[in-house]
């Protein structure tokens, strides 16, 4: 354990460097008009319909959507975005949620360190590399929410853990809600690793005897985990029929061993991520050889939940109970606990430097790659937004996107590992009243709106498996009325093929037929069109194929 604090110099230069990171991080937040995350456009335009959904203006949306009133663990953001940021703009509204959670994982993390120890804080800056990874650029707000939920809940357990009091009881336990309605992998891993440390202190103090021992350390995380394992346990249990697969064993090695979950939208952030695992396990390395044959300390109970946290990334399903990149979420909690066993560890003023250059230095690398990357997309995400200023109020809109990850000038997909255009008819959803039929959360059942069983276009418009979201999408618009008695006033179009190819001539058979071009793009890779006449009867369905 550390001995004497660091210097006041050094205090201060530590707080400058996190300091100086922080705005840099936050600064890529509000320096593009978008975000181009894959589902971000999709939580914006459900945050959008909740907060229109009463209104009396809005029949269209009743007509096609239904509120769903479960307990959500993926409620957290909506709640947000709706509700106690109503009164800004959705798009802002984005905005400030991620500025939000850019500031608190760092914050976070600084805090679970204190409890640890306070000398201990600079260890922090290893947070800043975590803050846009793979489930950010994927859109999962929850998801990244519950990371600051994670630390903040473990950090209040750490400072005084042989604290069991009622009212100390409660506040964990609120807590943990926190963490469940975030998301409930990561609640999952908050009680193991609460559990763990108890019950690392339950056995090193054996003296109490069974029940003492229990009741000092393992009686408080139980009854605080209670209420938000029986919602956890109701909503899995609604979900029993859900598909439940696994990646191989080597794939699971090779994320893990290369810190996978922080690679994405630039295949240069692989080697960047990996040189972090590597920094990572030479810290690990230098940990176990200082602490070899010595006694078992309290210590030692962060380093058995990290064990644990890499048993559950290796046993885990990738999907279950309809959720998916169960394994991919994971991959992120044996690190991210490190940081804190590390905190138990004294660091020489010169391994301190390292570490702080080095994790400081991958961040801004990062940074770097995702600012170029992101200025390549947002001049594609604001000309399918621009369409919206042609779409009138009130209609329905379909989005078919037939270059998901955009393209580059060599004609390979722009954007590795994510999807940012798949689902940007979410913008234009979310800065004007419609209905958006190719809104792919009113299709599942873990969000907040669903769509009505009679009019959802993922049944009665898709074709095949991935249907709307396929590449390229396979849809039946022009049989969407007579199944269900909806409409399709518009239609939007992204990336399709100027030459008439395979890929985009069933879609046009169908247009040509029903619809009207009303606004293209400059370069034409965005199409916007409108249903000429709703009073003129369709044909019988044409497929896509």
């Amino acid at each position: 354990m550390p001995t004497a604090p660091p210097s006041r110099s050094r205090l201060s230069g530590e707080s400058l460097l996190f300091g100086a990171l922080l705005i840099l991080h936050l600064a890529l937040v509000w320096a593009f008009p978008f975000l181009p995350t894959q589902d971000g456009p999709g939580h914006q335009a459900v945050a959008f319909i909740l907060r229109q959904y009463d209104r009396p203006e809005a029949g269209l949306l009743r007509q096609y959507y239904l509120p769903n009133r479960e307990a959500l663990p993926n409620w957290f953001i909506f709640f947000l975005m709706s509700k106690a940021l109503g009164f800004l703009s959705v798009p802002m509204a984005e905005k400030v949620l991620v500025s939000a959670y850019v500031l608190l994982l760092p914050l976070s993390a600084r805090y679970a360190l204190r409890a640890v120890d306070p000398r201990s804080t600079f260890l922090a800056v290893l947070a800043f590399p975590f803050i846009y990874n793979f489930l950010f650029q994927m859109g999962f707000f929850n998801f990244c929410w519950s990371l600051p939920a994670f630390f903040f809940t473990v950090g209040y357990w750490l400072k005084r853990p042989e604290k069991q009091s009622l009212l100390r009881i409660l506040r964990l336990a609120l807590l943990l809600l926190w963490v469940y309605f975030c998301h409930p992998v990561t609640l999952v891993v908050t009680v193991a690793c609460l559990w763990a440390l108890a019950g690392w202190r339950f056995l090193l103090d054996r003296r109490q005897g069974l029940w003492k021992g229990f009741r000092a350390w393992l009686l408080g995380p139980l009854l605080a985990s209670l209420p938000a394992l029986i919602l956890m346990a109701s909503f899995v249990g609604r979900r029993t029929g859900a598909k439940i697969s696994f990646l191989p064993l080597w794939v699971k090695v090779k994320h893990l061993a290369a810190l996978y979950s922080l690679a994405s939208v630039s295949r240069w952030t692989i080697p960047l991520a990996a040189l972090l695992a590597l920094l990572f396990y030479a810290l690990a390395f230098l940990g176990l050889r200082s602490r070899r044959w010595r006694p078992f300390t309290v210590a030692d109970g962060l380093l058995l939940a990290v064990l644990v946290a890499v048993v559950a990334f290796f046993t885990a399903p990738t999907d279950l109970a309809g959720g998916a990149f169960v394994n991919h979420r994971l991959n992120l909690f044996p690190f991210l606990i490190l940081i804190l066993w590390l905190g138990t560890f004294e660091h020489p003023a010169g391994r301190r430097r390292v570490i702080q250059v080095a994790a400081a230095g991958i961040a801004v690398a990062f940074l770097g790659l995702f600012a170029w990357m992101y200025a390549r997309v947002d001049e594609g995400l604001s000309q399918i937004a621009a369409a919206g200023d042609h779409v009138e109020p009130d209609r329905t809109l379909l989005f078919l996107s037939y270059a998901h990850q955009g393209e580059g000038p060599d004609g390979q997909p722009l954007v590795f590992r994510t999807e940012p255009f798949v689902h940007a008819g979410g913008y234009i959803a979310a800065r004007k009243r419609l209905v958006d039929l190719s809104l792919y959360e009113a299709n599942e059942n873990y969000f907040p709106i669903l769509y009505r069983p009679t009019l959802n276009p993922f049944l009665h418009l898709s074709v095949g498996l991935l249907g709307i979201e396929g590449t390229p999408p396979r849809v039946e618009i022009l049989a969407y009325p007579q199944r269900t008695g909806g409409r399709v006033d518009y239609v939007l179009i992204w990336g399709l093929p100027q030459d008439r190819s395979p890929a985009g001539v069933g879609l046009l058979r169908q247009l040509e037929e029903g619809y009207e071009e009303t606004w293209v793009s400059p370069h034409r890779e965005v199409r916007l069109l409108k249903l000429r006449d709703r009073s003129v009867p369709v044909s019988a369905p044409v497929s896509t194929e």
